[in-house]
């Protein structure tokens, strides 16, 4: 599977990218702020940290990259999803980077998230679509976006987007 390259240009302020671990270690101090999704038992040398200072806004959240919350694993829970939310929000005016290990379940849906709370009630498949053009190979995973879709009062509407796509 081949991924889309970060650009060797800076990110534009406001600008909202995708990654993979790897892509994110190399990539990680051209952004203003960071969110990391990793696994709950994520070793050390699987993580993502800043070590040196300054550092951008960085935001660490860990559950499982699984769709089914009836599994017995570590999903995304709510206060989880809100406070990346709240996180990207704060950063609105600056490069975010989202990523996962591979950038295209957990990153993904927490961008989905993000790209639908920026843009507004009723554009959700504008948001599905922007996701798709930024990470094509995305495959959101399905807890986050429901937890998106209840704390941003979408009312099914961003799971239903997701639905028709796939």
């Amino acid at each position: 599977m081949s991924y889309p390259q970060i650009t060797p240009n800076a990110p534009r302020p406001g600008e909202l990218v995708v990654t993979g671990l790897s892509q994110a270690r190399r990539h990680k101090r051209r952004f203003d702020a960071v969110i990391t999704l990793e696994d709950p038992a994520c070793r050390p040398g699987s993580r993502l940290r800043f070590h040196r200072q300054p550092a951008p806004g960085h935001l660490v959240l860990a559950f499982e990259d699984v769709d089914d919350d009836t599994l017995g694993v570590r999903v995304a829970t709510r206060d989880q999803v809100g406070e990346a939310l709240a996180f990207a929000r704060a950063h609105a005016d600056g490069a975010l980077l989202v990523h996962c290990f591979h950038g295209v379940g957990r990153s993904a849906a927490m961008a989905l998230a993000i790209l639908a709370d920026r843009l507004g009630p009723g554009e959700e498949r504008v948001a599905l679509n922007r996701l798709l053009a930024i990470r094509p190979e995305a495959t959101p995973n399905l807890v986050v976006v429901k937890l998106a879709d209840e704390i941003l009062g979408r009312d099914g509407g961003l799971t239903a987007a997701l639905a028709a796509w796939e």
